[in-house]
């Protein structure tokens, strides 16, 4: 990757990427009902047992280069220096290479639930219901696996009698089966998971219906991949290239050898070693006890038959996400007071660790100074799997009309108003199109300051569905005599569709370079009364989507002001149209034939990517541009098929 450059399309990523996996899944599933007078009893349990075997490794590593280097001044760069000049001399910002394990990996779930549904009276319908999780938590068959207690004293370092600034150090890795982590599970089971549910129905009069309900929800324990042995610290363990100590003012290790001192294997078969060897780099663990997570979910519903045959709905639905996920979230970083030191944390001092770390930043005589202020020293970082710190709530109001027509057919169109805020963002946002959200934490010692839109929040959706039988041909309205050869092409014509309109999705803008460093983010400034958004069609904002001159790059050693996602700032929305025509054609009793034609994107709408969003203090002509088209174009596909 080469700063203020953005790439060409095709080049390798995942591509060349080394993947083998094994499931076996187990399921479990019995279930009574029960019909006692006006109760219907519903009892069951859903047990299920888990086993996978996974490798994952990305070729050959990844390497980065910025204008740093090169420019005049790494502290200040401004438009100096070049990304690509800085890689012709091998001076980058920052790669890795991963080395990594197979660990077989396997989850057991347990579920059991009970439901009652009630007919009150003949108006009135209760359903009662609560189900026990039983989650279950990620084990190794061999043991290779470990948590991160934060609060444990370091045993590498009480070894070797390292303290740093007077204190002794804390943070250390506790392996599975042992007298620290007792269990065979990465994490402690949780039992207490009850889940109720409440739901009611009531019928004013036979045309208009009141429905509300609402329950607890828990979150699967293998919601998150990367939690189970696959992505511990002892089976996926990253080496990182040591760029420089100084925030790119002076280089340490180049291209051409960037691991001098040599290259850690996974340390899963050499467990008793590994709190050592891990020592100065960024291991990947997860808490042995945190928080579940768990969804409140509740609506309200009114439902009516109006006349001519159309059903109109509307409703209220919120939910609340309690102890979400964040993904890898990065425990060690620099507490901001310290960022009024300035250029003083990049000062070079003694390094405590010198001796005892033999590769990686904490391997030199001497080493930054603010390293020495993280809440663990002794790492570069630690992404902690999980971070189950996260909060979000959800909003909408939802409306719904269908109509249903006597000679075959249906048109269904439903709008949803909504909004949905937070401070974590989707797991998956690798997979979501169109989603801007989801940068980094800036600060991951204020949690409360991520709170904002969520990447995916749509607040106006608008969708038409209709399949309509034509009422031409044989027994229609229309065409419905003629010779029987002329019936055969007249008849059995029908057409459907669906078309779709979505606000876009909210921006996130990031900020480089970034010389805080020690683990926080950086977002722009935004400038006090500028007005962020341009006007006009979208294809007229492709290189300027948004005004570019109402944010800046903070100073040196300070964070910027902007949310995670801009409240304001949106990419392209959708409006598309899919159509498809269908023709049944009875050739004998035996015999039938099908044609069906099928358009997708039918006029060919292009939905943009999007933008650039990156502010930088080098001139980027690309910032604000959009360079890529986020849905396909028409799409035309027939089809013939004999039915016998």
């Amino acid at each position: 990757n080469i700063g203020n450059y953005t790439p060409l399309p095709g080049q390798p990523g995942y591509n060349n990427a080394k993947i083998t996996s094994t499931d076996n899944d187990y399921v479990l599933l019995p279930s009574l009902s029960w019909v006692r007078g006006r109760h219907t009893l519903k009892f069951g349990a859903d047990i299920r047992n888990l086993q996978n075997n996974y490798y994952q490794t990305t070729g050959g590593g990844q390497f980065s280069f910025d204008n740093l280097f090169t420019s005049q001044n790494a502290l200040s760069a401004g438009a100096s220096g070049n990304g690509l000049a800085s890689m012709l001399l091998g001076l980058g910002s920052g790669g890795s290479v991963q080395a990594f394990g197979l660990p077989w990996q396997s989850l057991s779930y347990q579920g059991y639930f009970a439901q009652d549904t009630w007919q009150v009276t003949n108006k009135l319908t209760l359903t009662l219901g609560v189900r026990w999780e039983i989650p279950g938590v990620y084990k190794e068959r061999f043991n290779r696996g470990a948590s991160f207690n934060p609060n444990a004293v370091n045993p590498a370092l009480q070894a070797a009698g390292i303290k740093v600034n007077g204190q002794t150090v804390l943070g250390a890795l506790e392996f599975i089966n042992t007298p620290q982590h007792p269990q065979k599970g990465l994490k402690t089971e949780h039992f207490d998971l009850f889940a109720p549910r409440l739901g009611v129905a009531y019928r004013m009069n036979d045309k208009t219906v009141i429905r509300a309900g609402g329950g607890v929800y828990y979150l699967p324990a293998n919601l998150q991949f990367n939690e189970g042995p696959y992505g511990n610290a002892l089976n996926a363990f990253t080496n990182t290239w040591l760029t420089s100590l100084d925030s790119s003012v002076s280089p340490t290790y180049t291209l051409s050898d960037p691991y001098p001192n040599g290259f850690i294997p996974s340390l899963g078969n050499i467990i008793p070693q590994a709190n050592r060897l891990i020592l100065g780099f960024s291991p990947s663990a997860q808490l042995q006890t945190t928080p579940y997570p768990y969804n409140l979910q509740w609506n309200f519903t009114v439902q009516h038959q109006a006349p001519l045959g159309v059903a109109v709905e509307a409703a209220y639905a919120g939910a609340h996400g309690v102890h979400l996920p964040r993904g890898s979230w990065q425990a060690n970083a620099l507490p901001t007071k310290y960022l009024s030191q300035g250029a003083a944390l990049n000062a070079q001092v003694a390094n405590p660790f010198f001796g005892l770390i033999p590769v990686g930043a904490l391997s030199l005589p001497t080493v930054r100074a603010g390293q020495l202020l993280l809440p663990f020293p002794q790492y570069t970082g630690v992404s902690e799997s999980g971070g189950y710190l996260g909060n979000s709530n959800y909003h909408s109001l939802q409306m719904k009309v269908e109509k249903r027509f006597s000679e075959g057919g249906t048109v269904l169109a439903a709008y949803t108003f909504s909004k949905l805020i937070g401070d974590v963002e989707s797991l998956s946002s690798w997979l979501d199109q169109g989603v801007g959200g989801g940068g980094g934490i800036q600060d991951p010692n204020n949690l409360r300051a991520e709170k904002s839109l969520a990447g995916f929040d749509s607040r106006n959706r608008l969708t038409v569905a209709y399949t309509l039988d034509l009422p031409i041909g044989k027994g229609k309205r229309f065409l419905s005599g003629g010779a029987p050869i002329v019936q055969k092409f007249t008849s059995g014509w029908a057409v459907s569709g669906t078309s779709t309109f979505q606000n876009g999705f909210p921006l996130a803008l990031s900020a480089s370079p970034n010389v805080t460093g020690l683990n926080l983010g950086l977002r722009p400034n935004v400038i006090s009364g500028c007005n962020k958004q341009t006007t006009g069609s979208a294809q007229s904002r492709l290189t300027n989507w948004f005004n570019t001159a109402c944010f800046t790059v903070p100073a040196a050693f300070a964070l910027g002001n902007e949310g995670r996602t801009d409240p304001n700032l949106r990419g392209h929305g959708i409006a598309n149209y899919n159509f498809s025509a269908l023709k049944k054609t009875a050739l004998t009793e035996r015999f039938n034939l099908e044609f069906r034609a099928e358009i997708f994107n039918l006029f060919n709408r292009v939905q943009f990517a999007q933008p650039n969003t990156g502010i930088t203090t080098a001139a980027n002509p690309t910032t604000g541009y959009v360079t890529t088209q986020l849905n396909q174009p028409r799409l035309v596909q027939l089809a013939l098929r004999l039915v016998f």
